[in-house]
């Protein structure tokens, strides 16, 4: 059964918005506008009211909305018990990484539990979330905008923002350039970016909206180590969050005024049962993403 126009309306009515709503589900807004109205012409009646202010839910978007969640809870149910037909929940854990400091725990975490079969997986947020979604995977570390979703709970471990890192070799940006977002003298460099369908990439590709430029790409790579060690060989410009810069990087750090900032977050199904090893894990991330932040 596809749930995904369930999921899309249930983020419309919750964000109150279209162009926020889309962000949250890493489509354009025309693409979702299109959805919504394909289905409100299917139904026969709005979901929604478009003002000014925003999107207001209406009273068939209400009972859409409810009945819609309802299904959501029911698939998650009946997946959380398919999974659980092939395998025993105390005995494995299947965890995703979206950013790869969440991978520092594992070794504390073998040590405490060596008898789990603790299957890892470094994935981009959006594939993460569809994994949890569909129960192919128990814990994830994830990066987003909101702390809200339907069907996954999520557990804040950190707050960061988007920097830009430009190479010594280029020289420093003023802070008149930086409050004007004059950003031309780096309009013919070469970046370094994340891979596209990604979560950074979203971010990313949203901080050069902002700078107003069309990058040329050297290279797209997923790894913020691997990323930081070319920023510190001169080698382009780039992105880093907050959380990934040391004491010992040499390149140019310039934060966004307002800030680009998202979460990091534990997620995992709101049907799911957490054994020990899970709440463990849980607290080996928030221990983790505690001592980053100090």
């Amino acid at each position: 059964m596809d749930t995904k126009i369930i999921e899309y309306v249930i983020a419309i009515a919750e964000e109150k918005s279209l162009s926020k709503a889309a962000e949250r589900l890493y489509l354009t807004q025309p693409a979702l506008s299109q959805r919504l109205k394909a289905l409100e012409d299917e139904l026969g009646t709005p979901l929604f009211i478009r003002d000014k202010g925003g999107m207001t839910i209406t009273d068939a978007g209400r009972i859409y909305v409810n009945g819609g969640r309802s299904i959501l809870q029911i698939k998650q149910e009946a997946l959380g018990k398919l999974s659980g037909m092939d395998r025993n929940n105390k005995d494995r854990l299947r965890f995703g990484c979206a950013t790869s400091q969440a991978l520092e725990c594992i070794p504390a975490f073998r040590q405490q539990y060596p008898d789990i079969e603790l299957i890892t997986q470094r994935c981009d947020t959006p594939t993460a979330k569809e994994s949890l979604i569909m129960g192919r995977m128990d814990i994830a570390v994830l990066l987003t905008s909101s702390l809200q979703h339907s069907t996954l709970e999520y557990l804040p471990l950190s707050r960061a923002e988007v920097i830009l890192a430009v190479p010594r070799q280029h020289r420093e940006l003023t802070a008149q350039e930086r409050s004007q977002r004059d950003y031309g003298s780096l309009k013919d460099d070469y970046f370094i970016l994340s891979p596209p369908l990604s979560y950074s990439r979203d971010m990313e590709e949203q901080a050069l909206r902002i700078m107003g430029i069309q990058p040329k790409v050297l290279c797209e790579i997923r790894d913020n180590v691997s990323r930081r060690y070319m920023l510190n060989r001169n080698l382009g410009n780039g992105f880093l969050p907050s959380y990934s810069i040391r004491d010992e990087d040499t390149f140019y750090q310039y934060p966004f005024d307002p800030p680009l900032d998202f979460h990091v977050v534990a997620a995992y199904p709101k049907t799911l049962t957490l054994s020990e090893p899970m709440k463990y894990m849980l607290w080996l991330l928030l221990a983790l993403f505690e001592k980053r932040e100090k």
